[in-house]
């Protein structure tokens, strides 16, 4: 767990994981509509990269406050992700997106 500040300790309303991971998945929904819409209409002020970004960081900062709530080391975790994320391309790159290992 951080050392920093504890916003699942402080929050009002004490939301429950379950709310967390509600508004989480709101979020993600957000960010495919934002990016489903750039690709249709092209990139306007509603649905630029700006407000997208915005998204993903509302996403992060959920996902962070889910993990606090668990007991989870959120820190920990972005590493491991960002391990099996270089791990993965590295075996795109050795045998190709769609084939898997033989």
């Amino acid at each position: 767990m951080s050392e920093s500040f504890s916003f699942a300790e402080h929050s009002v309303g004490h939301q429950s994981p379950e709310q967390t991971l509600l508004i989480l998945t709101y979020e993600l929904g957000k960010l495919i509509e934002y990016n489903h819409k750039a690709r249709i209409y092209g990139e306007t002020a509603y649905y630029s990269d700006a407000n997208q970004q915005k998204e993903m960081s509302d996403l992060i900062s959920m996902a962070r406050y889910y993990c606090e709530m668990k007991g989870w080391d959120f820190s920990a975790l972005t590493q491991y992700g960002e391990e099996c994320y270089l791990e993965r391309m590295e075996d795109i790159r050795k045998h190709g997106l769609s084939s898997g290992r033989s």
